[in-house]
């Protein structure tokens, strides 16, 4: 029973996903969601053994299928480039190696039963080409999200690369956490557990649809000016709850660097002087002013 709660609370959190407001609004996401969903699904009946297991096992691999390819679609969404991946080709390429999974014995010929109950396939001769597709996919989708977070010139699509790296994390580690565990003698399935991690990743891409979330994402992101402003800020609050406990402070000199710190990163974004001004609610030549004392 343990070995289905991982993928029973990766549905549950999926199926709340349903109702966030801003999934609605991207239609790739969205359909990346409703994937991820019957993924989680197909695999939490696999573990009940309902019947129809190599059936079960095909929608499994099928749902696999089109993930990946929302995956892409949605990173490439992020990135603004790779339109290629939006044609109609994309989702008749994957329709198509579904079919076969479907309806055909090339790449998924039988299954067998696990020591926890639940199945795995038993590939087929062709099995290489549905590992070839995903990894193709998953290489891809990096690769946008990699190449943007560094060489991208608009910074906002810079920002999302680099927090939408991050969703890949957990997918990632996860695996290699779970196979070292297993090398190690504990009686772990990664079943489950992946479903987890995509709830992580689907998480982290909402976050994208929002401001706040971003910044708040971004700081975590090791040499970002958001996190230099976080720990700059970090570092003025502590000096400011000294008084508090006794200590002596130098207000003035505070105040000064909390300005100090407010205008350079407003202008970081906006790099530009009068619309920094504007955003801070004060005239160019206060501004000018302020620069020139700092």
């Amino acid at each position: 029973m343990t070995w289905m709660l991982p993928s029973s609370l990766a549905l549950l959190i999926k199926c709340i996903l349903f109702f966030y407001s801003n999934v609605h609004k991207k239609t790739y996401f969205f359909l990346f969601l409703i994937s991820t969903f019957f993924l989680n699904l197909f695999e939490l009946v696999a573990f009940f053994r309902i019947g129809h297991d190599l059936l079960t096992l095909k929608l499994y691999y099928c749902s696999a299928v089109f993930t990946s390819l929302y995956l892409l679609i949605t990173c490439s969404e992020i990135t603004k480039s790779a339109n290629f991946t939006k044609s109609h080709l994309s989702p008749l390429i994957a329709a198509l190696l579904s079919a076969t999974i479907s309806f055909t014995d090339y790449i998924i010929s039988d299954f067998s039963i696990l020591p926890n109950q639940s199945i795995t396939r038993v590939a087929g001769d062709y099995y290489f080409i549905f590992q070839l597709y995903i990894l193709f996919c998953l290489i891809f989708s990096l690769s946008l999200l990699i190449k943007n977070a560094f060489n991208q010139k608009n910074p906002h699509i810079k920002k999302h690369c680099r927090v939408a790296l991050f969703a890949f994390i957990p997918f990632i580690t996860m695996p290699i956490i779970l196979i070292i565990l297993m090398h190690l003698g504990y009686k772990v399935s990664m079943a489950g557990y992946l479903s987890l991690a995509t709830c992580l990743m689907l998480f982290i891409f909402i976050t994208l649809s929002d401001k706040h979330k971003l910044f708040s994402m971004m700081k975590l992101v090791p040499f970002s000016s958001e996190r230099t402003h976080h720990l700059a800020l970090k570092d003025l609050m502590e000096r400011l709850s000294r008084p508090s406990v006794g200590e002596y402070v130098d207000m003035k000199s505070l105040l000064k660097e909390i300005e100090i710190l407010v205008i350079k990163n407003t202008y970081h974004h906006t790099n530009s002087q009068k619309e920094t001004a504007r955003r801070l609610n004060m005239s160019e030549s206060s501004l000018s002013r302020k620069n020139q004392k700092n």
